[in-house]
């Protein structure tokens, strides 16, 4: 057998990571064998091994290679209320026009349960989750400063508030269009 070259080795791993996607959505993610993925993806499955450790490696590359769903651009123009509303509004645009985001996020909201070798994946999650909280707290403060947030609001609980408010949104959105 050849050895396959670097480009052909990076298609490979591309390929097996949009497999994971989508039998991780249509199956679930403790349901799914790597079996299963490299069968989807017409590979063997000591090439998914090659590729990643475990199905938790495999599962991170998936969430890894769609990003961050909300991008707050803290340098564009507009107060801080605008860029957060903006923030947002894009990250939902995103998931109406990104099928791909979109059934990222959906295995990770819907079809994964972060118990045993993906309790680590969790606390990443929950990282990205403060990372986004205080971003929000930040601008809340900014427009607090600006004097555009009333002075009786806490900018970090109206950022708990937005959170939590976003994020069920999300969850509701996902599920009502899937």
């Amino acid at each position: 057998m050849a050895r396959k070259t670097k480009a052909e080795a990076a298609l490979t791993r591309e390929k097996i990571i949009q497999s994971a996607r989508a039998v991780f959505n249509r199956r679930g993610v403790s349901t799914t064998s790597l079996e299963e993925v490299a069968s989807e993806a017409e590979v063997t499955r000591g090439a998914v091994y090659w590729h990643f450790k475990n199905k938790a490696d495999l599962f991170r590359a998936v969430r890894s290679q769609t990003g961050r769903l909300l991008q707050l651009d803290q340098k564009s123009h507009g107060d801080a209320l605008f860029k957060l509303e903006n923030g947002l509004l894009a990250a939902l645009h995103r998931l109406e026009t990104d099928s791909e985001a979109r059934k990222t996020f959906e295995v990770m909201l819907w079809h994964c349960e972060f118990v045993g070798e993906f309790a680590s994946v969790r606390n990443e999650l929950m990282s990205s989750g403060r990372d986004f909280l205080r971003e929000i707290t930040e601008l809340y403060q900014e427009a607090l400063n600006e004097k555009i947030l009333s002075a009786h609001l806490d900018p970090q609980i109206t950022a708990l508030e937005t959170y939590f408010f976003f994020t069920g949104l999300l969850k509701i959105w996902l599920a009502e269009n899937r």
